[in-house]
């Protein structure tokens, strides 16, 4: 590298064999430090135009060679094509610095509703249909907010649609940049009210709109709309935010991607085994209860529980023993029965089917 090609590198604090990212990196950083309108202490326009042109060789990989071989007399008379990227880089960051977008970059408002559905649909995934009132921008006046269309300059702006203000801040005093708040950025206000939005630009309309809910979906997640939001005076519109409700279930009730239910079933069921019909999402399903089910016991039925990202969780069934109030002679002798062998260390249930058997 010839030893004239080191100024550029030097200017944006990189070494010789920086690469574009951290070319990129610290152009952005010494702009925002060095532009006129950062209000930085340090700002200044003779030095931000040496790193622009620093940016403007060594971001074109055919500049940066030219400039690594012979120094600045190999990139002089260049096309400017790099300035032009380095000002887009720069009108970035001036965003950034400022908070407020460029003039039709800005979106209408995010808009947010709610929309409940059973824990079956949230098993399967649903397609569900609401009816959202949202801004729509004028078609009368073309979101100009003007009658006939018929516009004059922003006599507080001066038709910039952006005015700089003096702000009080824990640093001392600041000048910024807004967005005009009477013309909101246009540059433009209406000779005459549009009557069909009031000058509004956008107006109110009511649409029905189709999304599909995904299997699994949990109570209080939300789904993302792109661009069924608010739209706004230049027809952009922001994000309709859908949060979704699981209503309760009658039987089962859910922990993450787990189901988890109560099932009674007799004492002599418990203790000789059955079979079950268990309330499910998709449909009843068939469990096998095991002989000598104990009271407060919890059968596991593997993947029959909800939907996840990586799989499907499980079915959690705890058995409720029901002990009878009131006996029929022929069953109290039976229980008198079992009441005679307490020497026995066989659980309760065990000695159940041994007498019945």
């Amino acid at each position: 590298m010839s030893l004239l090609a080191k100024e550029y590198y030097q200017l944006l604090g990189v070494s010789e064999d920086a690469t574009q990212k951290e070319i990129k990196k610290a152009y952005r950083k010494k702009a925002k430090k060095y532009h006129p309108d950062s209000n930085s202490d340090e700002a200044d326009e003779e030095k931000f135009k040496k790193i622009n042109k620093a940016y403007d060789v060594l971001s074109d990989e055919e500049k940066r060679e030219k400039y690594d071989r012979f120094g600045k007399a190999g990139v002089q008379g260049s096309a400017s094509t790099g300035q032009q990227r380095a000002a887009s880089h720069f009108q970035d960051i001036f965003e950034e610095i400022f908070g407020g977008g460029s003039r039709g970059r800005s979106r209408g408002q995010n808009l947010k509703i709610n929309t409940e559905i059973t824990l079956e649909e949230a098993y399967k995934g649903v397609e569900k249909t609401v009816k959202v009132s949202r801004n729509t921008m004028c078609d009368a006046c073309d979101g100009t907010g003007a009658e006939n269309g018929e516009t004059r300059r922003c006599p507080s702006c001066n038709g910039q649609g952006r005015v700089r203000e003096v702000e009080q801040s824990f640093f001392g005093r600041r000048q910024v940049v807004k967005e005009c708040s009477k013309c909101r950025g246009r540059g433009k206000v209406p000779e005459k009210h549009c009557e069909a939005c009031q000058g509004k630009g956008v107006k109110e309309s009511s649409e029905k709109i189709t999304f599909s809910v995904p299997q699994g979906i949990e109570d209080g997640q939300r789904l993302r709309l792109e661009n069924k939001g608010h739209e706004n005076r230049e027809g952009r519109s922001g994000d309709l935010y859908v949060y979704i409700s699981v209503m309760p279930h009658e039987e089962l009730e859910r922990r993450g991607s787990d189901l988890y239910t109560v099932k009674k079933i007799g004492v002599g069921d418990a203790a000789l085994g059955c079979s079950i019909e268990v309330s499910h999402p998709e449909k009843e399903i068939e469990v096998d209860v095991p002989s000598g089910t104990q009271p407060g016991q919890v059968l596991r039925v593997s993947g029959k529980g909800m939907p996840e990202r990586f799989g499907t969780g499980d079915l959690y069934i705890k058995v409720d023993v029901e002990i009878p109030e009131e006996l029929s002679e022929e069953e109290r002798k039976v229980f008198e029965g079992l009441r005679k062998k307490p020497e026995s260390s066989k659980s309760f249930f065990e000695t159940v089917k041994d007498f019945i058997n």
